[in-house]
């Protein structure tokens, strides 16, 4: 950021504060009101924006909120399912787990440079 526009911030900013402390001395029912007015605003703006968005999503938008639905449903049924007072005995499915092996990354190659050349002087 310049030197310059961080004053001109500074500043906007000093001036944004000395009118929210003289409103709030002077006429403080203004200041609720135009507070009211901007969230009100707001809230309209983003439940437009939203209705048009999920319009324009269309059924990926849904089926993605269904997945999500079901997701958070089966979730929920499987922490609440199953009394307290019986044990469950995890099943060790990674008992019999397979060594980890580097895969190669064939996809890169060397770009051979000018490191060792000599430069020259009268170039430049």
């Amino acid at each position: 950021m310049k030197r310059g526009s961080n004053w001109f911030f500074l500043a906007i900013a000093g001036l944004a504060g000395f009118y929210l402390i003289t409103t709030m001395i002077t006429n403080p029912a203004a200041l609720l009101r135009q507070a009211a007015i901007l969230v009100i605003t707001i809230a309209i703006i983003y439940f437009v924006f939203r209705y048009f968005m999920k319009k324009r999503m269309g059924s990926d938008y849904s089926s993605y909120s269904k997945a999500v639905k079901q997701s958070k449903r089966t979730a929920n049924e499987t922490t609440h399912s199953g009394s307290p007072s019986k044990t469950v005995t995890p099943i060790k499915k990674y008992a019999k787990r397979k060594p980890f092996k580097k895969k190669s990354s064939s996809h890169l190659t060397v770009i051979e440079g000018k490191k060792g050349k000599k430069k020259n002087r009268a170039l430049f």
